[in-house]
Order: structure tokens, then C-alpha cells, then sequence
């Protein structure tokens, strides 16, 4: 590597840790809840009984949908899901769009305001688009846009105070209220749930595993963390054999030693004895080894963007939490050396 590797730099400011924690805990979450098993089960717990009657959930799709803004980045919901609507035209669905937060975050409506407004767009030029002339057709008027729900799923350390309804974003002005947009979304608050109260499928063992895990990972009560992990690998351990369940306790524990502040080195050294023992995974990392790739990481993201920094002056701030994100150090070498020669602005890494 050439003059990426020179230019590291430390970047102590508050601001980025948390931006940097935060697509950590993105990460994990669009890396569980996009295993479909897992969305199938969520949805059954928390959308309406009468939703869940006019839809076929077993058919659930994970999309992965993209946006660009006014200024051209690159923005994107965390999970949309598409379930058929029973009855219904094939191309006809209705479109879920779950938005994590881990911080008490007051634009959630107001963003996946956007997002449905993106989606409605696409959904029209798909369904009113001639396939031959590419050119719009007539609003029929018997046509109606697939329906989206929206769901906040928050798992801070505190409770979740941001707005649910879109309506009460607008300045109180008496007697409009009856005309401003009321989009309304699903609040799920894992920092207002009791563990046993936790959501569970007894045929979907990942949902309750993984929604332990995101409740848990901000605890500061000694010990906690890993009494619930050895809960959980309990809970796993007759699965611990299959592909899906050996690879989601590894990614388990990488999310605990990158994340939980709280995690002591004797907690961490019998919660990998126990994955060891659930696995039989002899090569699991060790806390020392994750938090040594960890810091590597961290300085090679920070190696590449400070080289496109220094060539382009600024760079857009979608490219930036997609290199913060990455978690293949060889990616991000390599990375380095094309930051290093590229002719032009990156925009995305897409």
C-alpha cells in the first residue's frame, strides 16, 4: 500500500464514535432481520391480526431497494420487506419497511416519510409504464398504489421519544390538522419490553436469540451479558449443527465483542469456551483477536478516507458510512490502492 498507509490519523471526536457504533448495530441488524425466517416470524408478532389474515407472510421477500436524493446519494430503508396479499393481483403486495434505530432518533417519521414516498414512485413506474414504448401510461382509474407499513424498531439504552405519526412533525396551526399526511408507524421498543415478554417462536428460535441480544447489548448490570448469551446459546444449541445456526453465533458474538461496553475479559473468556463447546469451532476468535482486527479495520477505513480527503477535498457521506461498514480487512487494502489511483469522485461504493 502505498501513501494510504502514511496519512493515518486518529479521530477521537465524539461524533464519529457514535456514527461508527451506530453502523455497527446497523450492520447486525440488516444482517438477521434479512434472514426471511426471521421476518416471517417478527411480522407475526407485531403487525395486526387483521393485516396478517389478507396476507400470505410464509411468502415474505426481502428487497433490497435503493434511493437517490436531491443530491444524488445514495439513501436506502434498513429492511423492506414484500408479502403477497392474499386475493390480490400479482403485482399487487404490500411493502414493510422495519427502520432501526439504537440512538433516540427525531426524524424516524420524517425519513421513512421519504422512503414510502420513493417506493410509491417506483411502484407506479413499474405497474403504469408501457413495456414496449417505455413511456408512461394513463392513471386507470380503478388503480390503487400497494400499500406500505412502516415499523420503528428501537433498542437504545432509554426509550424511544421520537414522533410515530408524521402529522405531529407540522407546526400546530388549528384547523388544518384534518389535512396534513398521517402516516402512522408500528412502534417496537425493545428498551420497553420485559425479557419475558420478549417475542419468541418456538420454530424460529433466531428471533427471540437475536432480539435478547439487541436488548441486552447496551446493559450495564455486571454480569447480564453474559448470563443472557449463555441463555441463549441454551436456546440454540440443539440447531448449533445447521449452516444458519452456526454462522448466526458467530456473527452473534462478533456484535457483542465489537458492541457491549460492559463485557468483562472473564465473561468473554466463558462466553467463547461455551460457543466452542456449542460449535465445535476450534478457530473462534478471541475477544484479543476481534478487538486487534477491530482497531485494523478502523485504521484502514480511516487510511482510505483520508486519502480521498486529501484528493478530492470532501467526499460524500454515503461512501463514507459504506467504508466505516466494512468488515474485510483485505477489501479495505485494496481499497486503499484503487482511493490511491482513482481519476474520479466515488460517489458510492455501488
Amino acid at each position: 500500500m502505498r501513501a494510504a498507509k502514511t496519512g493515518r490519523h486518529r479521530m477521537g471526536d465524539k461524533k464519529k464514535k457514535t456514527d461508527e457504533t451506530k453502523l455497527q448495530h446497523s450492520t447486525f441488524f440488516e444482517e438477521t432481520f434479512g434472514m426471511p425466517s426471521l421476518g416471517v416470524a417478527f411480522l407475526k408478532k407485531v403487525l395486526p391480526k387483521k393485516v396478517l389474515k389478507q396476507i400470505d407472510v410464509e411468502k415474505l421477500t426481502v428487497e433490497k431497494v435503493k434511493f437517490r436524493d436531491t443530491l444524488f446519494r445514495e439513501t436506502r430503508p434498513d429492511i423492506v420487506y414484500n408479502v403477497p396479499i392474499l386475493g390480490a393481483d400479482e403485482h399487487v403486495s404490500v411493502h414493510i419497511i422495519v427502520e432501526h434505530k439504537s440512538l433516540d432518533d427525531h426524524s424516524a417519521i420524517y425519513q421513512i416519510w421519504g422512503y414510502i414516498t420513493q417506493l410509491c414512485i417506483q411502484d407506479v413506474d413499474k405497474r403504469l409504464t408501457d413495456p414496449e414504448t417505455k413511456k408512461p401510461k394513463a392513471w386507470p382509474k380503478d388503480f390503487k398504489l400497494s400499500p406500505i407499513i412502516p415499523i420503528i424498531l428501537h433498542h437504545g439504552d432509554k426509550p424511544f421519544t421520537g414522533e410515530t405519526q408524521l402529522a405531529h412533525l407540522f407546526y400546530p396551526l388549528p384547523g388544518a390538522e384534518e389535512f396534513l399526511p398521517r402516516l402512522q408507524a408500528i412502534l417496537f421498543d425493545l428498551s420497553t419490553i420485559e425479557d419475558d415478554q420478549l417475542p419468541s417462536d418456538p420454530d424460529t428460535p433466531e428471533l427471540h436469540v437475536v432480539l435478547t441480544i439487541m436488548k441486552v447489548i447496551f446493559s450495564k448490570k455486571k454480569g447480564e451479558l453474559k448470563h443472557k448469551f449463555l441463555t441463549i446459546l441454551d436456546e440454540l444449541r440443539p440447531y448449533s449443527q445447521e449452516r444458519k445456526y452456526y454462522t448466526l453465533i458467530r456473527k452473534l458474538w462478533y456484535y457483542v465483542a465489537y458492541n457491549a461496553e460492559k463485557l468483562t475479559e472473564s465473561d468473554a473468556e466463558e462466553i467463547e469456551a461455551s460457543i466452542r463447546e456449542t460449535i465445535g469451532d476450534s478457530n473462534m476468535p478471541t475477544l484479543a483477536q476481534i478487538y486487534i482486527e477491530k482497531g485494523e479495520l478502523k485504521r484502514e477505513a480511516k487510511a482510505v478516507l483520508l486519502t480521498l480527503t486529501k484528493r478530492f477535498k470532501t467526499i460524500p457521506k454515503t461512501l463514507e458510512e459504506q467504508i466505516l461498514a466494512i468488515t474485510d480487512l483485505a477489501k479495505l487494502e485494496k481499497l486503499a490502492d484503487f482511493a490511491y489511483d482513482c481519476q474520479t469522485r466515488m460517489s458510492s461504493l455501488t
